[in-house]
């Protein structure tokens, strides 16, 4: 039958369902210390950017690999990001407390660095997966050349957030251990790989081009 031959649609499909399975998998696995979850954003988005670029890596060997390459660097920036996102949170916090004259204007000053702090955080680890080189030096590219891609860059940002917040709203609904177990079997890797179909091409454009054009040359 048409739809279960090796390059069919369904085929292909069901195939990148597995790959996001074993990548939500192992991130939860590795994830497991709390500190190495950056490592862990780390490798699985190494993997993911290469499935993204159509090519075809060892997801299991490769996953370490970058797990165990990026481990001090992605703890750093994770811990980093961390601390700034809980020091945004608490400076919203205290202004939604208080009563003053420039309530507003700080709100409004305060929701604006968290955007940007948004686009960092979710940036961040892709990039650490892509480039080589010092992580500030890395964070700082990539933030700028975020900013250029407009509506893309905000796709990433409401994919990654929107399941976490999704899952906070549904913590006291029956329903909330069916849902959690989805993200954790699927989310994660579907969520790194739908990424990774933009990053990449924010990333290396050239590469995407050059895997493209091994794949048309493999189906002829």
């Amino acid at each position: 039958m048409n739809f279960l031959q090796r390059d069919s649609f369904l085929t292909r499909v069901l195939s990148r369902l597995i790959d996001c399975m074993l990548l939500s998998i192992l991130w939860l696995f590795t994830s497991i210390p709390i500190i190495t979850i950056g490592a862990s954003t780390t490798a699985a988005y190494s993997v993911a950017l290469k499935l993204a670029a159509g090519e075809h890596p060892a997801l299991v060997s490769g996953y370490f690999a970058a797990f165990k390459k990026n481990i001090l660097r992605s703890t750093a920036v994770f811990l980093a990001l961390t601390g700034t996102g809980l020091f945004i949170g608490l400076d919203l916090w205290c202004v939604l407390q208080w009563e003053t004259p420039f309530q507003f204007a700080l709100e409004v000053l305060i929701l604006s660095v968290g955007f940007f702090y948004l686009i960092l955080a979710t940036h961040a680890f892709p990039a650490l997966a892509f480039y080589e080189g010092k992580p500030a030096q890395i964070l700082k590219k990539v933030f700028f050349r975020s900013l250029s891609k407009g509506i893309y860059t905000v796709f990433v940002v409401v994919l990654s957030v929107f399941p976490p917040l999704f899952l906070a709203r549904r913590a006291a609904d029956s329903s909330f251990g069916q849902w959690l177990m989805l993200f954790l079997l699927v989310g994660n890797g579907a969520i790194c790989y739908f990424n990774s179909l933009h990053l990449v091409r924010l990333f290396d454009p050239e590469r995407v081009e050059a895997a493209a054009g091994e794949s048309a040359e493999d189906g002829e």
